[in-house]
């Protein structure tokens, strides 16, 4: 198989595994199916499918796309999954919350759950190589 045809073959199993992983998710916690769980074993779960996405993207980028696409990759990851573990240290340590703020942190984690950012890296790779 050729480098461009191997290249492609990565983005789109990234896709594909990430795709599964939202609809997963998804399906957990956008559809209430995860309710009965306790809420910090919910903390856990949604932070392993953050993870896993992100370890995807990790091992697909790698093979598809430019190195400054993955450390941007990294870069927006990390800063995200801080601040969502900042607001969770609080969140146990200190108080609950605000129902604002829970609805940003939600936001979050889904938009690091979803393919769009993974979509968009390849989109502007494919853009920028011309």
């Amino acid at each position: 198989m050729n480098v461009s045809g191997r290249k492609s073959l990565y983005f789109w199993l990234g896709l594909v595994v990430i795709l599964i992983l939202y609809c997963l998710y998804y399906l957990s916690f956008i559809y209430g199916l995860a309710l009965e769980i306790p809420l910090r074993a919910r903390h856990f779960v949604k932070f392993f499918f953050i993870l896993v996405c992100y370890g995807v993207g990790v091992f697909a980028l790698r093979g598809s796309a430019a190195g400054w696409m993955v450390r941007l990759w990294h870069l927006i990851y990390l800063t995200c999954l801080l601040l969502l573990v900042l607001l969770g240290v609080y969140d146990w340590a200190v108080a609950r919350t605000p129902l604002a703020l829970r609805m940003v942190a939600d936001s979050v984690q889904e938009f690091l759950v979803s393919p769009l950012l993974y979509v968009a890296m390849g989109l502007f790779g494919r853009y920028l190589k011309g």
